[in-house]
Formats: C-alpha cells, structure tokens, sequence
C-alpha cells in the first residue's frame, strides 16, 4: 500500500513512506508472534516453523483445518482496497483530487453498506 501511495509522493516522501511501513509492520509482527506463543505456545511453535514470514509459498506447509473459505466475506473484507486502488489509478488518469476522493469514498460508503446488509442476511439466518 505505501508503494501505491508513494507513486504520488515526492521520490524522498515515497522512500520515506516505504521505510516506515516496512519497519512499522515488522514491528506489528514480532508484537503478533508474541502474543500467539504466549496463547497457544507449541501449537503456534509449529506453524511458524513450517510457514514463511512475510514471503508466501505456492506449496501447502501446514495442515488444514478441514474448513472450507469463506470467499464472500474474504472479497468483502478486501474490497475497499480495490476502490483504493481504482481511486489511484482514476487520480493518475486525470490528475484530479476530486476524482480520487470521489471514487475512494464511494468504496468505502459501498463497503459498509455492504457489510451491514451482509451483516443482518448472515444475522437472520442464524436465527431459529
């Protein structure tokens, strides 16, 4: 996300911005990784020691839970992060503020909308 912001930085502000995320982020996962071995101890041991840091891997390396995906909720999740990215790209076409803004805040507007028509279909059927 800090590379995609950063192309409409300055070239210091874009390696600033990279820079403080990277570190940001490492730090948040150390902070993650502590308290998941103070919560599930060897469980997590396991699956930090079969799965990568921060790079994926295109092969399976650990076990699966037998659950299957929720994709619904896993685009919804992630989809005011495509109206982020199609705000940058409308805003690097035509230069235009407004239209990023326009665009960027209509995603968001989409995703709770979104959220909270989901919210109460997934509420209702869980009702007897």
């Amino acid at each position: 996300m800090a590379i995609g912001v950063g192309a409409m930085m300055s070239r210091t502000g874009f390696l600033v911005a990279v820079a403080l995320m990277v570190v940001f982020s490492y730090r948040l996962i150390l902070r993650e990784e502590t308290e998941l071995r103070a919560n599930q101890r060897e469980r997590y041991e396991r699956y930090a020691n079969a799965v990568p840091r921060l790079w994926p891997s295109l092969l399976a390396r650990a076990v699966s839970a037998g659950r299957q995906p929720n994709w619904k909720d896993g685009f919804k999740a992630e989809s005011w992060y495509w109206g982020f990215a199609a705000s940058s790209i409308a805003f690097a076409i035509t230069l235009n503020l407004k239209v990023f803004f326009a665009i960027f805040v209509a995603s968001i507007v989409v995703f709770w909308v979104s959220s909270a028509v989901l919210g109460k279909k997934s509420a209702g059927q869980a009702a007897p």
